[in-house]
């Protein structure tokens, strides 16, 4: 925007200097023929004044005054030279030396005059009439300055309305921009009608138009991994049971610790078609109902189940800095499919030895922390992502922080991730923060 100001400044700019200096050269030019044809005229008028000029000299300069009475004494002066080159006449402010310029009809110009000459009536006379180059000099400085001086002075003027009518027309586009920006992917909604300008209506058209075809990409994506997910979940229990039976049988055999292996992965296979229903749920919007839900009483639930765990225990640890409630809108099942997520990312791959500190702060946080090696600066914002996992250690499959941060964007809050834990040379924090509820 502000590169479209200036160079719209910049035109008018431009294009005003071009105007005035067109204007000053026209003005120049007028001005110096309105000057010359006024010296002629003075001239003119001395004329009928040589008539008779050697008998009666007195009358003739009685006669000059007379006629050039009228006239401004410091902007003209005049001679009359006689045959011999003598001055035979002069006004009071011309020189008592002839002009020095030659003995011809027409202008001429000096450092101090510009001269206009012509024969007198009587023979061998000539009347010279000057004017003052300083009088000429600052009668086209007058007129050149107001000719060019107002535009000028207008120019700054130009620039604030310039400015004005750049933001009040960019004002439609300003409010297209937080539509889109307002967009993700779980808000794919069509853009509403704005009464946008004629010129940016197909923005708003084609953007709409991306947005359905986004939605229903995305809607067919998650339909599918849902359906998938879903339609494994019996043949996988199915199989697990199978295997769970089958290793029982094989107990006390060389094929006992083989078995266990398999029972394990398809574990595994099960956890992950869970979480891919979950991110399913997740990504179709579903943390966006907006009940009121007490956040500790959810929290309180979870920790009790994986104190229970024998992996768990007494290392879940939980410090609450706030008062009895801490409301957050959003969904029940959402808030612990949240919750539960964190703290499996903690027990899958935090230090075994190490406790699992959960801190519910007075400024609207939850913050998780675990024991660890060091992530990477680099890898901590990647972590946000589908199938992505800090460390081949632990058999996740990558989704649980990705579920996560699906949700706090939908309710308004964040994940923020850091590594190392603040006051310690290793570890790793997760730290929820949640909207004020409505």
């Amino acid at each position: 925007m502000s590169r479209l100001i200036w160079l719209l400044t910049s035109s008018m700019a431009g294009l005003w200097l071009l105007g005035s200096v067109a204007a000053g050269l026209l003005t120049v030019f007028e001005i110096n023929e309105r000057l010359d044809n006024a010296i002629e005229e003075v001239a003119q008028r001395l004329l009928p004044a040589t008539y008779g000029a050697v008998q009666q000299p007195q009358a003739m300069q009685q006669m000059a005054r007379q006629l050039v009475a009228t006239l401004d004494p410091k902007a003209l002066a005049y001679q009359i030279i006689g045959p011999s080159g003598e001055v035979a006449m002069r006004s009071e402010n011309a020189p008592e030396k002839p002009f020095p310029v030659p003995r011809q009809v027409g202008f001429h110009d000096t450092p101090q005059y510009r001269v206009y000459a012509q024969p007198a009536a009587a023979d061998g006379y000539f009347i010279e009439v000057a004017e003052p180059a300083m009088h000429r000099s600052e009668a086209l400085g007058r007129a050149v300055a107001l000719t060019v001086g107002p535009p000028l002075l207008f120019l700054p003027l130009s620039w604030f309305l310039i400015r004005w009518a750049v933001f009040r027309s960019m004002r439609s586009l300003d409010h297209l921009r937080g539509e889109i920006g307002r967009r993700d992917g779980s808000n794919l909604a069509q853009i509403p009608d704005m009464g946008l300008p004629t010129e940016l209506a197909p923005i708003q058209t084609a953007v709409n138009r991306l947005l359905e075809r986004l939605e229903r990409t995305l809607a067919t994506e998650r339909q599918f991994a849902a359906n998938s997910a879903h339609e494994l979940r019996t043949p996988i229990a199915a199989v697990l049971a199978q295997m769970q039976l089958l290793s029982a049988q094989l107990a006390g055999t060389q094929h006992a610790e083989r078995a266990t292996r398999i029972v394990n992965q398809i574990k595994g296979l099960s956890s992950l078609a869970e979480k891919l229903l979950q991110l399913s749920r997740t990504g179709a919007g579903v943390g966006m109902q907006r009940e009121r839900i007490d956040i500790l009483t959810v929290l309180q639930v979870l920790v009790d189940e994986f104190r229970r765990r024998e992996d768990v225990g007494d290392r879940l640890v939980v410090t609450a800095e706030c008062p009895d409630e801490f409301i957050v809108q959003g969904e029940l099942d959402v808030l612990g499919i949240t919750l539960r997520n964190l703290i499996e990312n903690a027990v899958r791959y935090g230090a075994p030895d190490e406790l699992i500190e959960i801190v519910v702060e007075r400024g609207r946080q939850i913050r998780l922390l675990n024991g660890g090696a060091v992530i990477p600066s680099e890898t901590l914002e990647t972590l946000k992502k589908p199938f992505v996992r800090g460390c081949s250690i632990g058999g996740g499959g990558g989704l649980g922080l990705a579920i996560v941060d699906s949700v706090m964007k939908q309710i308004g809050g964040s994940l923020t991730l850091i590594s190392p834990v603040k006051g310690r040379g290793g570890g790793f924090e997760a730290r929820l923060v949640f909207p004020e509820p409505t």
